[in-house]
């Protein structure tokens, strides 16, 4: 069976991607990182795929983490590599050219919080939680999660949630802006899949340079973000996609004006 399972046909232009270990909490084995980088590259050289949404499957969990069981014995070297490797892999999946939603819809703990940071956006049934209870281990987030969660939310409250371990419910995780939405758990696949329907709607193009505007922006000194965010502007102008939106906008208005 596999241990992520893919599926375009729930909403034109979006694919869904269910991390399918059930029986472990969704865990993040090796071989399911593995398998989840292969569907994550094939989505990403599709042109048919405009969003992607992540969950996991049953009800109870979105994903528990690293499966702890495969680092029994590790030397510092082995977690030296494995964290890496996590790293690159949600690196690649933030730099996924589409936009990318996790529904959360259960616990999302220590690499699965780092998982769903990952995406672009996060919506999570009223019955999930998060955390990262590395502190418990004496150890850390080692997946991006101290940086993602300190870009995210501020170094303090990161410190907090990471220094703590304690886990949050969804309505504290959406007042501290872990979560973007949060919605009953029947209707949490629902919306997010009609929002990513929606993104999908979009000029892939526009949505592109969108992402990398704000992503890249980070990393600049304002002049050099605001130079790059008009030079994408410029990019998008005059293409058969943009001219198309501007005369289907001005149509719009036209008719409007005269009604």
């Amino acid at each position: 069976m596999s241990l992520v399972t893919c599926d375009d046909t729930q909403r034109a232009g979006v694919l869904l991607l269910t991390l399918n270990r059930v029986e472990r909490h969704n865990a993040l084995s090796k071989p399911l990182l593995v398998e989840f980088e292969r569907s994550l590259a094939r989505a990403a050289g599709d042109p048919a795929v405009r969003c992607i949404v992540i969950t996991g499957a049953g009800t109870r969990a979105f994903c528990a983490g690293a499966d702890i069981r495969e680092q029994e014995g590790f030397s510092s070297a082995d977690a030296y590599a494995h964290m890496r490797y996590g790293q690159q892999l949600f690196d690649q999946l933030a730099a996924a050219p589409m936009p990318t939603i996790a529904a959360i819809n259960g616990f999302a703990l220590g690499g699965g919080l780092e998982l769903a940071l990952a995406c672009d956006m996060r919506i999570a049934s009223a019955a999930a939680a998060v955390s990262f209870p590395e502190i418990t281990l004496a150890s850390l987030p080692g997946w991006g999660g101290t940086q993602r969660l300190s870009r995210l939310i501020g170094p303090a409250a990161a410190k907090l949630v990471i220094m703590s371990g304690r886990r949050l419910a969804a309505a504290e995780a959406l007042r501290l802006g872990i979560v973007d939405e949060v919605h009953p758990e029947p209707a949490l696949l629902s919306a997010a899949l009609d929002l990513a329907a929606t993104l999908a709607g979009h000029e892939p193009g526009a949505l592109r340079a969108i992402k990398r505007v704000i992503d890249d922006g980070f990393a600049l000194a304002w002049d050099e973000a605001l130079d790059m965010e008009a030079r994408s502007v410029a990019g998008l102008w005059g293409t058969p996609a943009q001219k198309a939106a501007q005369a289907a906008f001005f149509s719009r208005r036209k008719v409007g004006a005269g009604a």
